[in-house]
């Protein structure tokens, strides 16, 4: 039969000292996996906001590759001329900095609901952000009656927020330059790069984020056959 004194050995509680230990280590493990699912957590968003961005990035890029991509000879009735001097007057300053020349291009939608063809005149600009900063838009503007009877009302589409530079340039043959005139060479450039610069902030990283397409021209004017010819090209 076991003494009172054991008895009271096995019934004794936890001491001060135990608890206090115990609530450390809790409090520990409680903390460690705070930090993980914290941890975890900022992952999942900043992973799926990277996502995002270079989502809406590539559309825009693809956007801007189908519109290149379906350059236009000049002259015709629907088709004009490529010029980087010469700007039409009709969006002149009304959307921001220009950045690109008037491209005529086939990449408009036709579906039933929509009285256009394919053909469409579209130019890019850079305007003022809307939400403020140092950043800009890239804004395209489109036009889809190239035959109207009053003035035409272009459409503006915000492509893509944060962007810091936008360039255009055209490839001769031997080099890029960043100026075209079809009406006095009377050829399209052989590619079109268009080099786009988001800013540090939007992309998200410690130096602006370059992003560079370069599109062949596969219309080529009579002049510009004969020039490739002589260059041995063809």
């Amino acid at each position: 039969m076991p003494s009172r004194f054991s008895l009271r050995r096995v019934e004794r509680g936890f001491t001060l000292l135990e608890l206090l230990l115990a609530t450390a280590v809790g409090a520990i493990v409680l903390l460690v996996i705070q930090s993980t699912f914290f941890g975890a957590l900022r992952l999942h968003n900043t992973t799926h906001e990277r996502i995002e961005e270079d989502r809406v990035i590539q559309r825009t890029l693809s956007i801007v590759q189908r519109d290149f991509s379906g350059l236009m000879l000049p002259g015709g009735t629907l088709s004009g001329e490529l010029q980087t001097t010469t700007f039409s007057s009709m969006a002149t300053g009304s959307a921001g900095e220009r950045v690109s020349p008037d491209i005529y291009t086939n990449s408009g939608k036709v579906d039933g609901w929509n009285p256009f063809s394919e053909v469409q005149m579209v130019a890019y600009y850079l305007a003022a952000a809307t939400a403020g900063g140092n950043t800009k838009d890239l804004v395209r503007v489109v036009t889809r009656n190239l035959l109207p009877v009053q003035e035409a009302v272009p459409e503006e589409q915000v492509l893509l927020h944060g962007v810091a530079t936008v360039t255009v340039s055209f490839y001769d043959g031997s080099g890029w330059t960043d100026s075209w005139d079809s009406s006095t060479s009377a050829t399209l450039p052989s590619a079109l790069k268009f080099s786009l610069t988001m800013s540090p902030k939007a992309a998200g990283v410690s130096g602006a984020a370059l992003h560079e397409l370069i599109v062949p021209v596969v219309a080529t004017t009579t002049t510009s056959q004969t020039l490739a010819a002589e260059e041995g090209l063809l």
